[in-house]
């Protein structure tokens, strides 16, 4: 008798311990469950990445730093060794990460990254870093880091120099072939006409496709204008208001056509752009030029929390706004277009300005009525 006691007591024993042990896995379970929504993973099938900050802010940096540096705090909640395979950042400020590369199941760890400063525009600017793991259900996880620049302004003022000369540097470059081309073509008709090198073509004009740039004016008007446009060259500000004086003067006989070239120079110009072309690809050209016109009314205003603020305006998708405007090569696909149609008419600066393929030269508001008006008396 007393030995079947203590077999049912070790039976209930193991039982209670059993219970326990199944609760716990249960209460894990959950708890993964909580972390990756409603699709329940089991707790031995995969390792779980989770970060503990996705939106960090690095604060001010000041003028004597030269790094900007962040940490991203995460863990495996899974039961399986968690890798961290790459850890990359959407723009060439990205300059290196380091930290932990394998967490085992139920570990912290922390991840370092460095921005260089040098590359940042000053103000307060927002980067997207990748994390990519063998987590199956998270395999690139997002975190983004906040900074707020602070450069000295006689350095911001070289470092804005230095990108306008590397720029008349290449035009100087691209000149200087093409008068090496016209010498060696009149040198080829001296010396023998029958081996003559052709003259280059004419380069003042240029079949610009519009495509599916946004318009202003009737789409049946008889002139065309269109403007190679950067958001941060102070002359295209100047520009706008001419294009628009000629628009109220010509009536249904003018449209304009946009085009965007922002210069590599110009740093805060492709997050505007890229604003921009959001807004017409979700509301047309009528939400273009509404997005156009905040940004050219405030050209000192071109951090990227500006452009949410007019994207929030205009009830633009503000998560696929941080989407694009955070990635450097989604904002190059949306501006890919225009950028190949600059290259093919051997535009080089802002603004330029082809009015029915011809580029306008003297952009003065009589320079326009003159082309204007001889494009419609010819056809009369």
């Amino acid at each position: 008798m007393k030995r079947y006691v203590v077999i049912m007591l070790i039976w209930i024993a193991i039982g209670i311990a059993g219970c326990t042990a199944s609760d716990k896995s249960l209460s894990t379970l959950a708890q993964v469950s909580a972390t990756h929504g409603n699709a329940a993973i089991k707790p031995s099938s995969s390792p779980v990445i989770e970060i503990a900050e996705t939106e960090i802010d690095l604060g001010t940096i000041p003028t004597d730093q030269k790094e900007a540096v962040g940490e991203i705090r995460f863990s495996n909640v899974g039961s399986k060794p968690l890798r961290v395979q790459k850890v990359t950042g959407h723009c060439s400020c990205f300059a290196s990460w380091s930290g932990d590369n394998i967490l085992m199941p139920g570990r912290r760890g922390t991840i370092r990254v460095v921005f260089d400063k040098s590359k940042l525009p000053a103000g307060t600017v927002r980067h997207l870093v990748n994390i990519e793991t063998n987590d199956p259900n998270n395999k690139v996880a997002k975190v983004y880091f906040k900074t707020n620049i602070e450069r000295d302004p006689t350095e911001e003022q070289i470092r804005i120099l230095h990108g306008e000369l590397s720029a008349i540097r290449s035009e100087l470059s691209a000149l200087r072939n093409d008068f090496a081309k016209v010498l060696a073509a009149v040198d080829g008709n001296a010396v023998e006409a029958p081996n003559r090198v052709e003259r280059p073509p004419d380069r003042t004009s240029c079949d610009v496709a519009i495509g599916s740039s946004p318009v202003l004016g009737p789409p049946y008007a008889s002139v065309t204008i269109v403007e190679f446009a950067d958001f941060e060259c102070p002359y295209c500000v100047r520009e706008y208001p001419k294009i628009k004086q000629i628009l109220n003067e010509y009536g249904d006989k003018v449209k304009v056509v946009f085009k965007h070239f922002p210069l590599n120079f110009h740093k805060k110009a492709k997050p505007a752009h890229a604003a921009a072309e959001l807004a017409k690809l979700q509301g047309g050209d009528r939400l273009f030029w509404k997005m156009h016109d905040m940004i050219m009314a405030s050209p000192e205003k071109l951090d990227v929390n500006d452009l949410r603020d007019y994207a929030k305006s205009l009830n633009l998708d503000l998560a696929k706004f941080d989407e694009v405007v955070a990635n450097a090569g989604k904002t190059d696909d949306l501006l890919s277009m225009d950028l190949t149609e600059a290259n093919k008419c051997n535009v080089h600066a802002t603004p330029t300005v082809f009015i029915n393929g011809i580029k306008l030269k003297d952009r003065s508001i009589n320079g326009y009525r003159t082309r204007i008006n001889d494009i419609l008396a010819e056809q009369k």
